[in-house]
């Protein structure tokens, strides 16, 4: 079966499989897809099944505009495998293999429970801003530590040469000068040890290179590193397995 699989930022919130031949989505209780969320319309859009078998995406005349892999929607348009379909701080991703995992609190309307009786209006350019960082948020990344100094570092470019130099690309307070390198290829990041006097540990394995997974701990000298992949959260125990139809969301 076909699915949409709901993102907030980088964390998926749910899985819906695609057993009608129109989906709409939008704030209200008559919506397939319902998501109570300041940044999403009364009726937001609509994924259809035409009768020549292909699947299409069009916007509602939403408040904010609805995006097809970054570009705002003006009319129908097919889908394919792996499309993201985005508005607000939401995307939904065509037919993917995303593992979900349920956040009520993610599409709750407010922490005190009212009802949201209109969307929130916000600027072209608010929303341009807002669609790509949400999309830089889902980027692969690292969350680095060195000392009392910490922040992330998102993983845009093919490669990042990590250090304390200036030449770095992410320059830490800790850690070696110039000799941490990590690459992209394809669809997997790498990790290397540029040095031979100082020792790379990638969860607490002694490596002078090695492939990174989502979670694994890497550490060199006063720094350290947790490397984060593209749409792959760790899975709570006991979260609640995805929903294989249609559902609204609590």
């Amino acid at each position: 079966m076909l699915k949409l699989t709901l993102v907030m930022e980088r964390k998926p919130v749910r899985v819906y499989g695609l057993n009608s031949s129109v989906i709409s989505i939008g704030r209200t209780e008559d919506m397939q897809i319902m998501i109570d969320n300041v940044s999403v319309s009364r009726r937001q859009a609509q994924i259809q099944l035409e009768d020549s078998g292909v699947w299409t995406v069009q916007d509602l005349g939403s408040t904010n505009g609805t995006f097809l892999n970054g570009q705002r929607l003006t009319t129908s348009h097919s889908l394919a495998r792996g499309d993201e379909i985005s508005f607000g701080k939401f995307a939904l991703f065509f037919d993917s293999d995303i593992p979900a995992v349920v956040d009520r609190a993610a599409t709750s309307p407010n922490h005190r429970g009212e009802e949201q009786t209109s969307t929130f209006y916000m600027k072209a350019e608010d929303v341009d801003q807002l669609r790509r960082a949400v999309a830089r948020k889902r980027h692969a990344q690292l969350q680095w530590d060195a000392g009392e100094a910490h922040g992330t570092y998102y993983l845009d470019g093919e490669a990042a040469l990590i250090g304390r130099s200036s030449r770095c690309d992410l320059r830490v307070p800790a850690g070696p000068k110039e000799h941490l390198l990590v690459t992209r290829t394809r669809q997997r990041f790498e990790i290397r040890n540029l040095a031979w006097w100082r020792r790379l540990r990638v969860n607490g394995e002694v490596v002078r290179r090695a492939v990174l997974k989502n979670g694994d701990s890497i550490a060199i000298g006063g720094l350290r590193l947790t490397f984060a992949d593209t749409f792959a959260p760790a899975t709570p125990q006991g979260a609640p397995s995805p929903e294989p139809a249609v559902s609204r969301i609590a």
